[in-house]
């Protein structure tokens, strides 16, 4: 079956329309995503992966910081694009928005980074993120991480983070499976997770 085709939009005349006083260009609408087996691999050039580049660049643009507590227009404008066409809950949608592409946590390489954010991309391409939420599966459990030191306590690790350059395969109740981008295998289980201590990724410092 053929991948998932999108209506692309540019970001770049969204933007000077909007420098110059105009009504700011409209965000051409997600195109519907042709049905595929959840195992279908997703594009590497995921439009939702663009998505959270494009926020940062608008803020950028503004002279604004992505940081947790700053939401724009912008960003509720992406976040609904990907909450309503690609079925992810809402507050996942908002997460994801808020990645800043440029601005990697601490302890985290910005080669890891923009890995983590590729792979939060191609999970919410694939279709992934309504599968996850109608399975019971929660925000921590997917993009959580150690608060202090995001990689010290892997059993802390959501399994986005877990992907790593890789791919999902498989999603059940309380597990999932892995192919990393050696061919190998990885299971993955829920597990209780010490609140407090596991962050999810946007809120990182």
């Amino acid at each position: 079956m053929a991948a998932p085709a999108f209506t692309k939009f540019d970001p770049r005349a969204f933007l000077e329309s909007e420098a110059r006083g105009g009504i700011p260009a409209k965000v051409a609408k997600v195109a519907k995503v042709v049905k595929a087996p959840p195992e279908q691999k997703a594009e590497p050039n995921s439009t939702f992966a663009a998505f959270a580049a494009f926020a940062a660049g608008r803020a950028e643009a503004r002279n604004i910081e992505p940081r947790p507590d700053t939401w724009t227009d912008a960003y509720e404008e992406l976040a609904a694009i990907v909450e309503y066409d690609g079925g992810v809950p809402r507050d996942w949608a908002e997460g994801f928005t808020r990645l800043d592409r440029s601005k990697p946590p601490a302890h985290v390489s910005l080669k890891r980074w923009l890995r983590f954010i590729d792979d939060c991309g191609r999970f919410l391409d694939a279709r992934w993120a309504a599968r996850a939420a109608a399975l019971g599966w929660g925000p921590l459990h997917l993009f959580g991480c150690d608060r202090k030191r995001p990689f010290a306590r892997l059993d802390h690790l959501g399994l986005l983070w877990e992907i790593n350059g890789g791919r999902l395969i498989e999603l059940h109740r309380n597990r999932a499976v892995i192919e990393t981008a050696w061919g190998a295998r990885l299971a993955y289980r829920c597990r209780p997770l010490e609140v407090g201590r596991v962050v999810l990724a946007w809120e990182l410092a």
